[in-house]
C-alpha cells in the first residue's frame, strides 16, 4: 500500500513538473513574440547614455558614461562593445586615469576573449600589472582570465588541449575568489562557479546559485548566467526535467535583458531535438532565435556553432512537414467525401421536403371532404400538426446541414492559406527551391474559388429559392438588386445570404467570399443605406425565408 501511495505522489510530482514547463514554454514564446519591445526598452538607454556621453564635460564621469556604454553593449552587440573598451582605453590613457586604464584592459580582453581572440585577449591582460593595480580590479583581472581559458577549452574540445586549459581556467578562478568581495550582489554565483571547478562540489553549488535567483531579479544578467548554470548542475545528476525548467528560465531572462550573446536557447533548442519529432516545430523556432541574436551580436564562433546544428534540425523539420502534408492530403479526400455525402443528403431532405408539401396539400383537401364527422376532423388535425412540425424540424436540421458545409468548406481553405503562410516563411530560411513546389501545388487558385462560390450559389438558392425576392422588399425600389446571371448571387447578395445563415462578423463574411474586411463592410453600409427600415433591417434578413414555399 505504502509502495503504490509512493508511487503515485511521484506521477502527481511529475505531471506538475510539466504542466509548469508548458506553462514555461508558453511564456517563453510570448517572450519571443515581443522582443522587439525589450530591443527598443534598451536601445532607448544606450541612446541616453549617447546623449549624456556628448554633453558629459567632466572627464571621470565621462569614463563612467563609457563604461555604462560598454556594460550596456557587452553582451548585446559586439562591435559597439569593442569600440567603447577601446574608446574608454584610449581615453583613461590621454588623462592619467590608472584605474580606468587598467578597467578597460580588462574590459578589452573580456570582449576579445567572447569573440574567440584568446591569445590577443591576454597580450592586452599582459598590460595588466597585478601588483600596482587597485584592489577592486583583482578580482575582474583573474576572472577574465578564467573565462579565456574556459572558453578556450570549450572552443578545443578535444583531449590534447581542453584539460590543460581548463586546468588553467581553475587555477585563475582559485586565484579569483581571494579577491572576490563576498559583499557584492553577484558572489554566490562565483561561489557557485567556484564549488563546480575547483572543489567539484555540485550539490553546494547548487545551493549557492538557488540563492542567486531567489534574491535577483529575472531582468538581470546574473540571474540568466545562474539558471543556465543551474541547469547544467540538474543535467549532471540527470534531473532532466530541472535541466529543461532552468533552461527555460535562463533562456527568458536573456531575453527580457536584452542579452544577444548568449548560450541557454541555442542549447534547448538542441535539447529539444534530441527528444522527440513532436518538438521539432518549437526545436526550429527556437535555434532560429538564436542564430538572429548571434548575427545581431555578431559572434562569428557562435555562428559556426548554430550552423552545425542548424541543418540537423531543418532536416528533420522538412521531414516532419512532409508527414503533415500527407495528413492533410488524407484530410482532403475525407473532407471530399463528406462534402458529397452532405450533398446527396441535402437533395434526400429537399426531395423529402417536396414530398412532404404534396402531402400537406392531400391531407387538407381530405379534412375538408371529412367534415362529417367529428372524431375524424379531430384526428386528421394531430395528424396535420404533426406533419407540419416534422416540416418544421426538417427545415432545421436542412439549416444546420447547409451551415456545416459552409464551415467545412471555409475551415479546409482557411487551413490551406495558413498552410502556406507557413511554408512561405520556411523560404526565408534558404529553402526556396523545395518548398515554393509544395506551395505552387497547394495553393487555391481563382477557379477553386469560383467553383467554391458557383457551388455555394448553387445550394443556397435550393435551400432558399425565395430568398431574393423578399429580401429586395427590405429595400427602396430604386436599391433593389438584380441577378448578373440566372442561378447565382452577386456580392452584395451572397453577404446578406451569408448573415441570413448565421455568419455575422465582417471578417469571417471576407475570408468566405475571399475579400478584404473593408470590402465587405463597405458593401453591408451601402445596401443597408438602401433599407426601407434600416434600424432593424439586420433581424429582417435573418428572418426571411423562415419556411421555404
Amino acid at each position: 500500500m505504502v509502495r503504490i501511495i509512493l508511487l503515485l505522489t511521484l506521477v502527481m510530482l511529475s505531471s506538475a513538473v510539466k504542466a509548469d514547463n508548458q506553462q514555461l514554454y508558453e511564456e517563453l514564446d510570448a517572450t519571443i513574440a515581443k522582443r522587439g519591445q525589450y530591443i527598443e526598452a534598451k536601445e532607448n538607454q544606450i541612446a541616453f547614455l549617447k546623449k549624456k556621453l556628448r554633453t558629459e564635460r567632466d572627464s571621470s564621469a565621462m569614463l563612467k558614461v563609457v563604461e555604462d556604454l560598454y556594460s550596456e553593449y557587452h553582451v548585446y552587440q559586439f562591435d559597439s562593445a569593442m569600440v567603447y573598451a577601446n574608446r574608454g582605453l584610449t581615453l583613461s590613457q590621454r588623462l592619467g586615469n590608472r584605474y580606468y586604464t587598467d578597467l578597460f584592459t580588462v574590459y578589452v580582453a573580456q570582449i576579445m576573449a567572447i569573440g574567440g581572440l584568446y591569445s590577443e585577449a591576454m597580450a592586452y591582460l599582459d598590460n595588466f600589472k597585478p601588483a600596482e593595480a587597485d584592489e577592486r580590479l583583482l578580482f575582474k583581472y583573474y576572472f577574465t582570465y578564467f573565462n579565456i581559458y574556459a572558453y578556450w577549452s570549450d572552443y578545443c574540445g578535444d583531449t590534447t588541449f581542453t584539460p590543460h586549459y581548463r586546468q588553467k581556467a581553475n587555477e585563475y578562478l582559485r586565484e579569483a575568489m581571494l579577491h572576490a568581495n563576498p559583499q557584492d550582489p553577484d558572489y554566490q554565483y562565483y561561489k557557485g562557479e567556484q564549488m563546480v571547478y575547483v572543489t567539484a562540489n555540485s550539490k553546494q553549488a547548487r545551493e549557492h546559485y538557488l540563492r542567486i535567483l531567489d534574491t535577483t531579479e529575472e531582468t538581470s544578467r546574473i540571474y540568466a548566467m545562474s539558471a543556465f548554470a543551474l541547469a547544467g548542475n540538474y543535467k549532471v545528476d540527470n534531473q532532466m526535467e530541472k535541466y529543461e525548467e532552468y533552461l527555460i528560465r535562463s533562456a527568458l531572462s536573456d531575453l527580457k535583458c536584452c542579452t544577444k550573446e548568449n548560450m541557454s536557447m541555442q542549447v534547448l533548442a538542441e535539447y529539444l531535438f534530441s527528444l522527440s519529432d513532436q518538438h521539432i516545430e518549437r526545436a526550429e523556432r527556437y535555434i532560429n532565435v538564436s542564430m538572429e541574436d548571434a548575427k545581431f551580436y555578431n559572434n562569428r564562433l557562435r555562428i559556426l556553432e548554430i550552423s552545425r546544428t542548424l541543418p540537423q534540425i531543418m532536416l528533420r523539420y522538412q521531414e516532419t512537414v512532409k508527414t503533415q502534408n500527407r495528413a492533410l492530403r488524407y484530410s482532403l479526400l475525407f473532407i471530399s467525401l463528406l462534402v458529397i455525402a452532405m450533398l446527396w443528403a441535402i437533395w434526400l431532405i429537399y426531395r423529402k421536403n417536396r414530398l412532404l408539401a404534396l402531402g400537406r396539400r392531400e391531407l387538407a383537401d381530405s379534412n375538408m371532404q371529412l367534415t362529417e364527422a367529428n372524431r375524424q376532423l379531430a384526428v386528421s388535425n394531430e395528424q396535420q400538426g404533426i406533419l407540419n412540425q416534422k416540416l418544421v424540424d426538417t427545415n432545421k436540421r436542412r439549416e444546420g446541414l447547409a451551415s456545416i458545409y459552409i464551415d467545412l468548406c471555409a475551415q479546409y481553405i482557411d487551413k490551406l492559406n495558413k498552410y502556406q503562410t507557413l511554408v512561405k516563411r520556411k523560404i526565408k530560411a534558404n529553402q526556396a527551391q523545395e518548398l515554393l513546389q509544395t506551395i505552387s501545388s497547394t495553393r487555391i487558385s481563382e477557379e477553386d474559388a469560383a467553383t467554391f462560390l458557383t457551388r455555394f450559389d448553387k445550394a443556397f438558392l435550393e435551400l432558399y429559392p425565395t430568398f431574393i425576392d423578399e429580401f429586395n422588399e427590405l429595400l427602396l425600389p430604386e436599391g433593389r438588386i438584380l441577378q448578373k446571371t440566372p442561378g447565382t448571387l452577386t456580392t452584395e447578395l451572397r453577404t446578406f445570404a451569408l448573415i441570413r445563415l448565421g455568419v455575422k462578423k465582417t471578417t469571417d463574411i471576407a475570408d468566405l467570399l475571399f475579400l478584404s474586411s473593408q470590402t465587405i463592410y463597405n458593401c453591408r453600409s451601402l445596401v443597408k443605406n438602401k433599407a426601407i427600415n434600416k434600424d432593424t433591417f439586420d433581424d429582417d434578413v435573418l428572418q426571411l425565408c423562415t419556411v421555404i414555399k
